[in-house]
């Protein structure tokens, strides 16, 4: 398995999330996910993907629930998203007496004349079927009738210090044994995404590796 495949976020423990409050709901979502349907929103690398998918699974897990094609694309889905939808939603709701969950990323390149107008529509005749979870990096893109149908959270991407204590998680995965005082020094001048401190962990690892 490759180093980024290993250390994908997996429950709510290993995101890095830099606002509190923003935390505080997607754990709410995690554990008891409320009806409205949930849009992430903000820049690359603000941790919204991770976020989205870990959400997901913790849902599939604490109810059991089989799921195939479950995390789709707005510009892939595009016209088709009703059949490709409730194809996956109804392979999830046999046997499931909760809802299905679909997770959609960068919803805002659904087309604002063509698909978001009647997707708002979509969303409000199934939402006693359908939990959504969205993303996007352009919430302005979204009709605002769209955009009021789910909660919003605004997230930042993190801070170097934000970092620290998964980073130090994955080291210590590896065999190393490093100091948090060593991570933060570690960390001092990165200024990047997940993707890019991922990278940055498996030189690190590597270097080590090489040297014993």
């Amino acid at each position: 398995m490759s180093f980024d495949l290993k250390h994908l976020p997996r429950s709510f423990a290993d995101l890095v999330i830099a606002d509190p409050l923003n935390s505080a709901v997607i754990q709410q979502y995690c554990t008891h996910p409320p009806s409205k349907p949930l849009l992430l929103a903000g820049p690359p690398g603000a941790g919204k993907t991770e976020a989205a998918r870990v959400i997901a699974q913790s849902y599939f897990a604490s109810n059991n629930i089989q799921h195939m094609h479950w995390e789709h694309n707005g510009a892939t889905l595009g016209n088709s998203y009703n059949d490709v939808i409730m194809s996956e939603v109804n392979y999830q709701m046999f046997g499931n007496p909760d809802k299905a969950l679909i997770v959609i990323n960068e919803i805002d390149t659904f087309d604002l004349r063509a698909v978001q107008p009647v997707f708002r529509d979509f969303m409000d005749s199934k939402r006693h079927l359908i939990r959504f979870v969205a993303t996007t990096n352009h919430k302005s893109s979204i009709m605002g009738a769209l955009l009021s149908r789910f909660r919003v959270i605004d997230l930042d991407p993190p801070s170097n210090l934000d970092w620290v204590d998964r980073t130090k998680a994955i080291l210590e995965a590896e065999g190393l044994h490093p100091t948090r005082g060593d991570v933060v020094q570690m960390l001092q001048n990165f200024q990047g995404s997940a993707r890019d401190l991922v990278d940055l962990l498996e030189e690190t690892v590597a270097a080590s590796k090489a040297v014993v």
